[in-house]
């Protein structure tokens, strides 16, 4: 099975790192398959026929059949649809002479006054929450004042910060 990986990769012409990638697994998890160490696992092939939909099965795992599955086909943008397309609304001479005429009414009542308008699309006013404390009074107390604050920064840096008094 080895052999047949390594055919499949010359084929679409990509190295066992970008196979790697491609397909999800650990860069020595190719190289171990590739040199016989270890097997490749049911995970390995399974990502390898999600990658690759064009690998026919059969072949990686028996060799047996093409290597490449000519029946699958990759779709583009712009195939064409193998059904045509209906229109939803049909044709005025296919309408029966009993339609009736609907009136439309509007969304939104002109006569209604505009300070009303306004009103519904303000949001609600933001109500203001109330701070609370315990954090504060656990770690500052008059009986232990602050000598000095330092601040660490990620550049190797840091700040020295004095009470001002």
């Amino acid at each position: 099975m080895e052999d047949r990986i390594r055919k499949f990769m010359e084929y679409k012409g990509i190295s066992p790192s970008e196979l790697a990638d491609t397909i999800g697994v650990q860069r020595s998890n190719v190289t171990h398959v590739l040199k016989s160490r270890n097997k490749p696992s049911f995970q390995f092939i399974e990502k390898m026929l999600q990658v690759y939909p064009d690998l026919n099965a059969k072949w990686l795992l028996l060799g047996t059949g093409p290597m490449v599955e000519s029946s699958v086909k990759s779709r583009t943008l712009f195939d064409q649809l193998t059904e045509p397309v209906t229109p939803l609304n049909p044709s005025p001479e296919k309408s029966s002479p009993k339609t009736e005429k609907t009136e439309t009414k509007p969304l939104i009542n002109e006569t209604e006054p505009t300070a009303t308008r306004e009103q519904d699309t303000q949001p609600p006013p933001i109500e203001k929450k109330t701070t609370d404390n315990t954090i504060q009074d656990q770690f500052f107390s008059p009986e232990k004042p602050i000598e000095r604050l330092i601040v660490f920064f990620k550049d190797q840096t840091f700040k020295v910060y004095y009470p001002s008094l």
